[in-house]
């Protein structure tokens, strides 16, 4: 089985704090929202973030929450409060992942970085000229594809040119990961053609772990001697898990050689796209088909 990863565009509510953060090319799960999650900052006067208020949050109290990440970092914002959207990013040194453990000397720079690094924006502020902090990851579990299940940690947070300080904590909890889609492909060892049209019909089956969509596109070719037909393997299945699920398939060549009867080398891609991950799946196979006429 193979994966490939779609990328996520930021929502607007990152605006104000997209100059200080950088830009974010994460991968990350349909999960954004996550099961229970909370956020508490603190801060002493000259901090420029609370200005010496607190501020605390939570989805038991009907705060909204997005959540996401990279093994490398992890993104918590608070995107409904009337004050203004709240957002907390945590990232270990380049190519580490975050692990349970202190981070000191964290600096703004979030990426491509030595450092760890942290960002706290919130009440519409950012640290006008940059910041520097410390955190301290006491647990953290990743599912499959940056599903998170468990994070927690303490952090703080000084503004340069700033005497004060924002520090705080923050906690997200999720289900167990769901099981990763898999599509799995067969094709039959025989076919038929239309004698009259050179029309080549082909089939198989599909499978899948839970209900998808599954297209099955591949190629069709019979040579010998000289000669080379080609055609097209088209089909779309809704396919439930359990009992391998049936696809056909008919396609005249497109080369200026029809078919004809005898073998014909079949290739056949699966693909489907797991909306809990946010991924495409497939599998692909090819086999050596005995066509008769129909």
């Amino acid at each position: 089985m193979r994966l490939f990863r779609k990328r996520p565009v930021l929502a607007a509510a990152l605006a104000l704090t997209a100059a200080t953060l950088g830009a974010l090319a994460v991968t990350s799960p349909a999960q954004a929202a996550p099961e229970s999650a909370s956020l508490t900052v603190t801060g002493d006067a000259d901090d420029p973030i609370s200005q010496g208020d607190g501020a605390s949050f939570s989805t038991a109290a009907g705060d909204g929450f997005n959540v996401w990440g990279t093994e490398n970092h992890l993104t918590v914002q608070v995107f409904d409060p009337p004050a203004g959207p709240w957002m907390l990013d945590l990232s270990a040194p380049v190519g580490q992942p975050l692990t349970v453990g202190t981070y000191t000397g964290a600096t703004e720079y979030l990426y491509e970085s030595p450092l760890p690094g942290i960002a706290l924006a919130g009440h519409d502020r950012i640290c006008p000229y940059g910041q520097t902090g410390s955190f301290t990851v006491t647990d953290i579990s990743w599912g499959p594809h940056g599903y998170l299940e468990r994070f927690d940690a303490t952090f703080e947070q000084r503004c340069n040119y700033s005497t004060g300080s924002a520090r705080g904590e923050v906690h997200v909890a999720n289900p167990p990961a769901p099981p990763v889609l898999a599509v799995g492909v067969a094709v039959a060892r025989a076919g038929t053609i239309d004698a009259a049209t050179g029309e080549v019909t082909v089939g198989g089956t599909v499978t899948c772990t839970a209900p998808a969509t599954v297209y099955v596109e591949g190629g069709l070719t019979q040579t010998w001697p000289g000669r080379r037909a080609e055609g097209n393997v088209r089909a779309e299945v809704a396919c439930t898990p359990g009992a391998p699920i049936a696809w056909t398939s008919s396609s005249q060549s497109f080369s200026e050689t029809p078919f004809r009867k005898g073998d014909v080398e079949v290739s056949a891609n699966a693909s489907s796209y797991d909306t809990t991950y946010n991924v495409f799946v497939s599998d692909e196979t090819t086999a050596r088909v005995a066509v008769r006429r129909g």
